[in-house]
């Protein structure tokens, strides 16, 4: 998001004394003459539309940054002052610079009554989490707690095996023509483009080429001189062509199995057509276990390590309190 400005718009300040309502950049009640306090809060006068300051002048004074208060007599100076315009005090030795950034609020919005305290507090329990829902997020975490060390902790079993299995898998691929979409400058060189269209890619902060700017509803923000500045939150929308095309690849298109009940696994033979060639490989070993009458299943790809589990060995297993498998060895 960047902060874009529309321009200045003049703000007021209400009397503490006398409830008169003075243009911003003046200093002192019109009515009465009492200086405007330092932590006066300036307003927003009640417009449907944004009263755009032109004098050139005041927009040189909003620009300049926020006013500065006197660290000897307290007046209010501008910001391009060195020296208090009232007792002549060097306002560079411990000038207090007005605030300055504040959303300002509107006449109507400063007047409006107050919440009753009794309705405050009403909102303030909403706003509270439930006891209820503490417990239940405080049990959540406790059953996360348990079952995590329900997994971890073991208890050794000795058992033996009572059967074994595997299944090798041998992909087949194809070299042809596939449809793939991709943003227009990721398309790998000999692919061929079918069709584009205008897609949202990501959000700038600065211009760029195919953007549409998008911006929020306008506010008023304090510039510290009495004056306002209408600024939108906005960014840049970037669209970026999408495209669908068409080019050569090696896919699977068909896998052949070999599987078995014995300590033997072979791989499966293959048949390939033209243009056809061997893919990825995967096997799976399962060890099956039994003790009395519990069984226990393990599960590997480690082929060598599957050879050792001969039927009616014995083997020492490290079993979760789930009844899975951690770790496993031979006997002793």
């Amino acid at each position: 998001m960047y902060r874009k400005s529309l321009g200045f718009v003049p703000l007021i300040w209400q009397c503490a004394f006398c409830n008169t309502q003075n243009p911003g950049p003046i200093k002192s009640c019109t009515s009465c003459g009492a200086p405007q306090p330092e932590n006066v809060e300036f307003l927003q006068v009640d417009e449907e539309q944004f009263n755009f300051i032109k004098d050139e002048a005041l927009i040189r004074m909003a620009k300049a940054g926020p006013d500065i208060h006197c660290p000897f007599c307290g007046t209010r100076n501008r910001a391009v002052e060195d020296v208090c315009k009232q007792c002549g005090g060097d306002l560079s030795w411990q000038g207090k610079q007005r605030e300055s950034g504040q959303r300002v609020r509107t006449i109507t919005e400063a007047q409006a009554p107050q919440r009753p305290p009794a309705q405050e507090a009403e909102v303030e329990k909403k706003g509270k989490i439930p006891l209820i829902a503490i417990l239940i997020g405080l049990g959540v975490i406790a059953a996360c707690i348990i079952t995590l060390v329900m997994f971890l902790r073991t208890d050794d079993v000795t058992a033996t095996v009572s059967d074994v299995q595997w299944e090798r898998t041998i992909a087949i691929e194809a070299f042809t023509t596939v449809t793939e979409s991709d943003w227009w400058d990721e398309i790998p060189e000999d692919a061929e483009v079918t069709t584009c269209s205008m897609v949202f890619r990501y959000n700038s902060e600065e211009p760029q080429p195919n953007a549409t700017e998008v911006c929020g509803e306008p506010y008023v923000e304090d510039t510290g001189t009495g004056l306002g500045e209408v600024v939108q939150d906005c960014t840049y929308e970037v669209y970026d062509d999408y495209c669908e095309y068409t080019m050569m690849a090696w896919v699977e298109v068909d896998a052949v199995t070999e599987s078995g009940r014995d300590l033997s696994p072979t791989w499966p033979t293959v048949f390939l057509e033209p243009d056809q060639r061997e893919g990825a490989r995967t096997e799976a070993y399962t060890i099956n276990f039994r003790d009395g009458n519990d069984t226990y299943r393990f599960t590997t790809r480690d082929a060598q390590f599957f050879t050792k589990a001969v039927i009616g060995s014995r083997w020492t297993l490290q079993i979760n309190q789930f009844g899975g498998v951690q770790s496993l060895e031979p006997a002793k």
